[in-house]
């Protein structure tokens, strides 16, 4: 497992196949577009194993789309109203920091960085609120699949707690390639909801495919049973989402139904798995896939 840098990005990279990239660098919305789009720290492109671009950034729908990405959208801090996830709205962003560690080996390949949430970014008000280390591990599979592992921990800044207060959407999510729409993909997840009824339903694991330029391909999302209010909520837009086009955007919204108090002093930490896949996966293999996660065989040794 490679993991090089260049030109502002990480890219995780198995073999020959880059697997994905992680933006650390400023990426700006295209010209004419309000530059309070900008963004760092994301990842974008996520590849098939066959080299299809899954992800999609900057939409003309939604701009602040990017990727994979894991803001939250409404929160309450020193007794205002911050909105990490519509960041042209100025009142809160993501930026990249630093980076811990890059990692290379024959087992995995990732990386853990540092990222700053911000409120009332670039003006006189600016401060950091949250802290996040997002780990990063790709895994060197055999199989004509890629797996990999994401760990959010977030902790606070200043000596203020904060609210993730409930609502629809916010946290770990995917903004899919604009080639996916009602009419060539699918959704499935663990408890057997669809596109058609998926939304606000809760879930172990979600999965979604459809046709690319080199046939078709999907992203198995699996989440881990010690994540806030678990089974997850789930957001994922319906077959007439976009004035009817269907676009497809998925996402483990904890806070969809409910608060999270985050205080100073503490840890809290999201953990998911990713299984990248041609083709189909049938229910058998995502719920199995699922339980190498959550549930992995334990070892002990003992002396005989």
């Amino acid at each position: 497992m490679h993991a090089k840098k260049a030109d502002g990005a990480l890219v995780i990279s198995v073999a020959d196949k880059n697997v994905l990239q992680y933006n650390y660098k400023t990426t700006y919305p295209p010209e004419g577009v309000n530059p309070f789009y900008k963004r760092s720290g994301f990842i974008h492109p996520l590849w098939s194993p066959q080299g299809a671009v899954l992800t999609n950034i900057q939409p003309k729908d939604h701009y602040h789309h990017y990727g994979i990405w894991n803001p939250w959208t409404k929160t309450s801090f020193e007794g205002d109203e911050i909105d990490f996830w519509n960041i042209a709205q100025r009142k809160g962003t993501v930026r990249f920091s630093d980076f811990i560690n890059v990692v290379e080996g024959p087992v995995y390949g990732g990386f853990k960085a540092l990222q700053n949430h911000v409120v009332y970014p670039d003006s006189a008000a600016e401060k950091t609120a949250m802290k996040e280390v997002w780990d990063v591990r790709v895994f060197n599979l055999p199989a004509n699949a890629y797996l990999w592992e994401f760990t959010s921990t977030l902790n606070m800044a200043t000596e203020s707690p904060i609210v993730l207060e409930e609502y629809r959407y916010g946290g770990f999510g995917m903004r899919a390639t604009d080639v996916w729409t009602n009419k060539n993909s699918k959704a499935l997840t663990s408890e057997g909801k669809t596109r058609k009824d998926a939304d606000g339903s809760k879930g172990r694991w979600a999965w979604i495919n459809g046709d690319t330029d080199k046939g078709v391909a999907g992203v198995l999302f699996m989440s881990y049973p010690s994540n806030y209010n678990y089974p997850e909520p789930i957001r994922m837009w319906p077959e007439d989402a976009n004035g009817g086009r269907g676009d497809v955007f998925f996402n483990f919204s904890p806070t969809k139904n409910k608060n999270w108090n985050l205080y100073p002093g503490k840890d809290y930490s999201l953990k998911y798995r990713l299984l990248v896949f041609e083709g189909e996966i049938s229910t058998e293999k995502a719920e199995a896939t699922w339980a190498d996660f959550a549930v992995p065989p334990k070892v002990s040794i003992v002396k005989n």
